[in-house]
């Protein structure tokens, strides 16, 4: 998506970067849709997954992720 601007993390924890303020309409997408996510800033996004996360919650989860990138305007 042209709109992230990074991504970075350690392990688990990652973060996501917009060009923009869109966190918080992502945020929304994403908990709509059953994933649970943090806003840092307007325009970065949070996952914190528990350590025994598995293959197929991961799958779901970016599953999610992507919904959600598709549906939010920029």
């Amino acid at each position: 998506f042209r709109f992230i601007s990074e991504i970075r993390g350690r392990g688990l924890l990652v973060a996501m970067e917009f060009d923009s303020d869109i966190a918080q309409s992502m945020l929304m997408a994403c908990l709509d849709r059953g994933l649970l996510t943090n806003q840092l800033k307007p325009n970065i996004l949070r996952f914190m997954p528990p350590l025994i996360i598995g293959n197929e919650e991961v799958d779901e989860a970016l599953n999610i992720i992507d919904e959600a990138l598709c549906t939010v305007d920029n």
